[in-house]
This record gives structure tokens, sequence and C-alpha cells, in this order.
């Protein structure tokens, strides 16, 4: 005699669920996993502007302070490395990135050139934690009266 044999309702669907379960943890893992990628490079992008923000302003102050001087001395005080107005500002500038500021910009100074007819170009140097290479902010203007 013949046996016959009896399939459960759905007895072709079963682990489905199971399977369905799984999909959807592979897909949500990727999600976060994303999510957690995306908002380390937002901090990172976040953290460089803050260096390049603070970057200008160390170089306008600078910058101002050459405007409020005498033109025809420019180059005597604020050339690198040895004007005096600039080995202040250097050392305001190591001084403020122990605590807050550039990092990095003690291991490499800056450089103000001035030329004949008072064209300052002012480089600032900074590396971040974790970077390789420096960074650097050039600002380049005319100073005139």
């Amino acid at each position: 005699m013949r046996t016959a044999r009896r399939c459960s309702p759905g007895g072709h669907s079963q682990g489905v669920v199971l399977l369905d379960a799984l999909i959807a943890i592979v897909i949500f893992s990727i999600g976060i996993v994303g999510m957690v990628a995306l908002q380390s490079a937002a901090t990172k992008l976040s953290r460089d502007a803050k260096y390049r923000s603070d970057a200008a302003m160390a170089v306008d102050q600078v910058v101002a302070q050459m405007w409020v001087s005498n033109p025809g001395t420019l180059s005597a005080n604020f050339k690198s490395p040895e004007g005096a107005q600039y080995k202040t500002w250097a050392a305001t500038l190591t001084s403020l990135s122990a605590t807050q500021g550039l990092p990095g910009v003690r291991e490499k100074a800056p450089v103000i050139e001035v030329s004949a007819d008072n064209i300052v170009t002012v480089t600032l140097y900074w590396r971040a934690p974790g970077d390789d290479a420096y960074h650097r902010y050039v600002s380049t203007t005319h100073i005139a009266r």
C-alpha cells in the first residue's frame, strides 16, 4: 500500500521569515556602518574648517598690525625671521598652540615676506593630529597709505 505524504500548510515556506529577518539585519547593519562613517567624515571636515578659520584669523591679526604701523618700516619690523613684530606674533602663535588654536604650528615657523613696494605675503603652516602633511594658509596684501 502506498502511503500518502502530507505536506503541512505552507510547507514550502518554512524558514522564509528567518531569512527575511537575517536580510533585514544585514541591511540595517550596513546602514548603521554608513552613518558612523558619515559622522566621522563630518567631524573631520568640521575640525579642518575650524583650523582654516583659526589660521585666517591669525594671519589677519598680523596684517592688521601692519596696516597701523609705518609702511616704511614693514620689512624691518615684520619680515621673518628677524623682525621684532614678527617674533612677537610667532611667539603668540606658538603659545596659543599649546592650549588652543592651531596644532603643530610650533614645528614649522610662519613666513612673512615683504617686497620693496610693500606687498606682504604671510604663510602659516599647521598640522592637525593624525595628519601626515602640513596644511598652509597664504595671504597676500598690499600695504599702502
